[in-house]
This record gives structure tokens, sequence and C-alpha cells, in this order.
């Protein structure tokens, strides 16, 4: 059984303000589905409730797999208008039902809507508007797949400012927002933690000796289907390694990229070496697996794969992307870090890290960070601040 010190767990020395001080939290959703950026404001939800913080999700379409994550003790309360194009009304009306002291959104194009309700409000009735920025903004302002966060990405440019924060999971991120989309410096904050690492999971892999159930050529990589997630670059560094080397990839995750993917393997006749997983609610049964798990994107907010990966003792080899990778890695002292688009260079490092001798304690310490219970006191922190 994995041992663990006892400050991998432990939380911030600051002390965050009671929550009786605190008020209601509005989080605005767009569903119960989605990746790492809709998980973990869940995560994080739960996270605070536990904490004795009343939390309402205010959600457009009330359900989805991700729902099942949902602590009973967070309210949740359905937007009138089921479409993005009629929710400022709807979201309007139930602001000043709620009365929250503070909302927070998650997507440009949610955060968009969230300002023009919140501004549109009387100023007595203002809640305090927190929007997190879960991407890097400049790349994914030129290359989101979906044209309304590009389209929302160039109004935000000058409309950040008017929010009471802006939280966002990276450094690099915060910078991005000071430097190009004219945020001051003093409205933005990083948060040194996200909801990732549950309880539950503290506990299951307390339970868990580190290598059971360990597949020793298994190749994980986690996310969606998408563009941004080049999950190509990832195929075609395993295609270099040949019939030679054992090795098989499992994508776990599902997208508008997996028809083309599907095809590139068939036509480079890889079908019998990769398993296209598709959605799985438990991305960490997948973690426990692997050997290796790898990040191939040319972006990422913060990656919560790596994170996912680090927590069950697993090598992680990633694209050296704007701006999670090199933080969570720590500049490479937690995992390979490759320049992205470079398959050669991908694929030497995967070999390598199937190759090298694994310190799992020293991985899981480092994914342990990224804990609820820290994300909550972080938020905590931010909002104390307000």
């Amino acid at each position: 059984m994995i041992q663990y010190s006892t400050n991998v767990l432990t939380t911030s020395t600051a002390t965050p303000c009671p929550p009786r001080e605190i008020g209601t939290l509005a989080v605005v959703l767009r569903a119960f589905e989605g990746g790492g950026a809709e998980r973990d404001v869940i995560l994080l939800s739960n996270a605070l409730a536990a904490k004795g913080m009343s939390v309402a999700i205010l959600v457009l379409h009330n359900q989805g797999p991700l729902r099942s994550l949902l602590d009973p003790a967070v309210r949740v309360v359905e937007i009138p208008g089921q479409r993005m194009r009629y929710a400022i009304p709807g979201l309007r009306r139930l602001i000043r039902a709620i009365a929250p002291r503070f909302i927070l959104s998650s997507e440009s194009s949610f955060n968009l809507c969230c300002l023009a309700a919140v501004r549109s409000l009387p100023r007595a009735e203002r809640p305090k508007l927190l929007m997190r920025e879960v991407c890097s903004p400049t790349p994914a302002q030129n290359h989101d797949p979906h044209w309304q966060n590009r389209i929302a990405y160039r109004i935000l440019r000058r409309c950040f400012r008017y929010a009471d924060q802006i939280i966002t999971l990276t450094d690099g991120a915060r910078c991005d927002l000071v430097e190009n989309f004219f945020v001051p410096a003093d409205k933005v904050s990083a948060m040194w933690s996200n909801a990732v690492i549950t309880p539950e999971l503290v506990d299951r892999i307390a339970r868990w000796d580190g290598e059971q159930g360990r597949e020793p050529d298994l190749i994980v990589s986690v996310g969606r289907l998408s563009p941004e997630k080049n999950h190509r670059l990832l195929i075609e560094a395993l295609a270099m390694l040949g019939t030679k080397r054992p090795w098989h990839l499992a994508l776990v995750g599902d997208g508008v990229e997996r028809p083309a993917l599907e095809a590139f393997v068939r036509d480079n006749g890889l079908s019998q070496r990769t398993t296209f997983v598709g959605y799985a609610n438990d991305p960490f049964s997948w973690m426990m697996r692997a050997r290796v798990a790898v990040c191939s994107s040319h972006y990422e907010g913060l990656c919560n794969a790596i994170i996912e990966a680090l927590g069950c003792g697993t090598p992680v080899v990633a694209t050296d992307c704007p701006y999670g990778p090199r933080e969570i890695l720590q500049d490479g002292r937690f995992g390979a870090l490759v320049p992205p688009g470079d398959a050669a260079a991908l694929a030497a490092a995967i070999v390598e890290a199937l190759d090298r001798p694994v310190d799992r304690e020293s991985l899981m310490e480092r994914g342990f960070n990224y804990t609820a219970e820290r994300a909550a006191d972080s938020f905590l922190e931010i909002i104390n601040g307000l």
C-alpha cells in the first residue's frame, strides 16, 4: 500500500472567511456534461458546500453524465430559455430571485452572458461576479473549435475588466489576460489548486498498492477528441515506434475528431493497437491501469488529465503547450515535456517513460496538490479578498 507524507493533503495556511459570512454562491453552468472544466466546477461546488457554504448551480440543461457527481447539498436551478441566445433574461430573473452574494461562471460565451445579466441589474442588486478563465486565452481566441467562444473572447477582450474578479487555473493564463486582454493585474487571481482529486479518490488510492491492475504496455490519453487536443500527433508518434516495440493506446474521450482519428488509425494499420474508449465518467480507472499517460495538445487551460495521472502515480509525457503542463509538471520535474507538434520528440519521450523506473510516491504527492478541498480553500481566499 502506498504511504503518503502528511503534508500531501494539507491545505493553505491562510484561514478562509467563515461560510456564514460569505453568503450564497451561484455557479452558472451550461449542462452537466463536458470535460475537465465542467467536472472540476462541480467538484468545487461540492467541496464548498461541505465547508458550509450555500451553493446553487444555475444550469441551462439539467441533465448529463456529470449530474451524478453533484452532492445533494448543492441546489440545482434550471435557467429558462434552454439556449444560450435566450439565457440572459432568464438568468437575470434568477439572480434577482436567489439574490446570491457571488456569481461564478466559466466558459467564454457563458462568461459574456453572465456579465451582461449582472451588469444590467441595479447596482444595489448586483452580486460580485467572478469569471473562471479555464482556457489559455490567446490560443483559445484564435483556435477554439467553437465559433461562439472565439467571438466571445474578442468581445471579452474589452469587457473582462468589468467583472469583479477573474480566476485563472494557471499563472500563464493570468499573465496572458493582463498583457493581452486589458485586465488590471489586481483583478486576476490564479488559483493554486484545482478540484480534481476528491476525498473518495483519496481513500480509493490509499487502499491500492499502486501496481495492481497495471498493464505494462498501455498508453492512455484522456480528453475530448477535439482539434486542440491533437490526438493525431500522438498516433503519429506511436506509429514511429514500429512493430518491434509492444504498446497499446487507449483514447478515453469522445468528440468531433473521432471519425477522422479512426480513419487515420485504420489507414496506418494500427487498429489492433488502438482502442477508442469513448466518454468515461471515471478517468481514474484508466490512469490506474496505464504505464504512461500522454497529453499531446496544442494548448491547455490546465489539463486535469495530467493531474489525474500523477494522482495515480502514472508517468506523464506532455507537449510543452500554453500553459498548464509546464506548471503542473514544474518545468519537467514530474514528467517529460516536448515541443508541441514534434512527433519524433514525443515518440522518444514515450519510449523513455516506458523504460524508466517509476517513483510513484513522488508523482502521487505532486498530484495530490490538486484536491477539491485545497481548491475550495483557495477559492474562499480569493473571495475573502473581495
